[in-house]
């Protein structure tokens, strides 16, 4: 029986990590996906170019092809065809009542003409929900669609801006933003690798799919049922990256928040993320022999929930994070820690007051100072941000430039 850890040095043979957890999450969805444990996950990687997400997602693909089917692209058809009885047209039929499908780089979808991204996106909707339906002109029977369909897929920082341009068409994915690592050592990795191409493919799936195997007929017959503390933490990290999430709507210049956003209720991100759990679950059960969570797992459920919010948001929480409960913190700080102009600053932190993460304040002539609004959100925060210790940043004078425009309080 061969432990995680002893696959991850093997994986790490041919692909550099810094944060494993990525393994143990990707192998935990496919698991609980597989064992049908709970609603659908809908996992998008999200990573920068070449940052070695294909890399996780080919093999993957390749563990078991009679349940996970490898797409590259999308159109209205690709799914369900019009026509009832055309299986071999049909990606759906093809698949069956179960399964899981997994697509190299969604950005595609986002490549399309907006009549047939918003089309194939309503059809993702109908799926997450578990039955999809089309109608043909000329026949009066539908083709129809039921069952569970799990989606891996992988994306650059970009997916976070296509995401938000539909959001009101409502969010089925949950995101796993990969940490930064040293791109000296990938190289070096990359450089003296031996094996590549479909070889290295072939050679990552058949690691990774006898694992899952191994873990699969382990826990095949077993229930897993998460305790009440893990509830508790899911809960609290859902309802708080709902609203990270949520975007709010600027007028036609995209420089003024005109309404105060509405986020979406955190039951559906909720039930991923529980999924997930069950999976790490199933991981642990294997390893050790016990139903639990180590810290490493539940932090991988912390990641999740906080890569919901784009690379801004998390950007400027974290700064304000690092200082001490109810602490102000000027909009310039927060602009010269994340090294982005201080109007685009201004803009983000707005729209995580318009939802309740922050509390503004100032009388305009100074700037606005922001400081976060919930204790609780706080301590969440700094726990998924691994913030031990405070920081009481030194706030800069504002120039000329600034003082009139930055922080004026007619923004709503």
């Amino acid at each position: 029986m061969k432990k995680i850890g002893a696959l991850k040095k093997e994986i790490q043979k041919y692909q550099y990590f810094e944060d494993t957890s990525i393994i143990d999450l990707t192998l935990a969805s496919l698991i609980a996906t597989r064992l049908n444990l709970g609603d659908p996950i809908w996992l998008v990687i999200i990573g920068a170019s070449s940052g070695g997400k294909s890399q996780i997602l080919r093999p993957m693909a390749l563990t078991d092809p009679e349940y996970i089917h490898r797409v590259d692209d999308l159109t209205e058809n690709t799914f369900l065809s019009a026509k009832q009885g055309d299986e071999k047209n049909s990606l759906l039929k093809r698949i069956g009542k179960r399964g899981i499908i997994a697509i190299s780089d969604l950005t595609v979808l986002f490549s399309k003409n907006s009549e047939s991204r918003n089309a194939i996106l309503s059809q993702f909707r109908m799926i997450y929900d578990g039955e999809m339906t089309k109608m043909s002109g000329n026949s009066s029977v539908a083709n129809t669609w039921k069952g569970k369909l799990g989606v891996i897929s992988g994306g650059t920082p970009s997916i976070y801006e296509k995401f938000e341009e539909v959001a009101d068409m409502g969010e089925r994915f949950i995101y796993y933003r990969m940490k930064e690592y040293d791109p000296e050592k990938a190289t070096k990795i990359a450089l003296n690798r031996t094996m590549l191409g479909k070889d290295l493919d072939d050679e990552l799936a058949s690691l990774y799919g006898d694992y899952m195997k191994e873990v699969h007929q382990h826990c095949v017959e077993e229930e897993f049922e998460l305790s009440k503390a893990v509830k508790d933490r899911i809960i609290e990290v859902a309802m708080l990256a709902e609203r990270i999430r949520t975007v709010a709507k600027k007028d036609w210049k995209g420089e003024v928040i005109t309404k105060i956003p509405v986020p979406a209720m955190p039951m559906r991100i909720a039930l991923q993320m529980s999924n997930i759990a069950k999976g790490l679950m199933c991981i642990s059960f294997f390893e050790t022999g016990k139903k639990d969570l180590n810290a490493d797992h539940l932090h991988i459920l912390d990641w999740c929930a906080f890569s919901l919010a784009n690379e801004e948001k998390r950007s400027c929480l974290s700064v304000i994070a690092k200082h001490d409960f109810g602490l102000t913190v000027r909009t310039s700080t927060v602009a010269d820690v994340v090294g982005l102009d201080t109007e685009v600053v201004r803009n983000v932190l707005q729209n995580l007051s318009a939802v309740g993460i922050l509390t503004r304040d100032g009388d305009g002539s100074n700037g606005l100072i922001w400081s976060i609004t919930k204790e609780s959100d706080w301590k969440v925060l700094r726990r998924i941000a691994d913030i031990t210790e405070s920081v009481n940043l030194k706030d800069r004078e504002l120039t000329v430039e600034e003082k009139p425009e930055e922080d004026s309080d007619d923004d709503f």
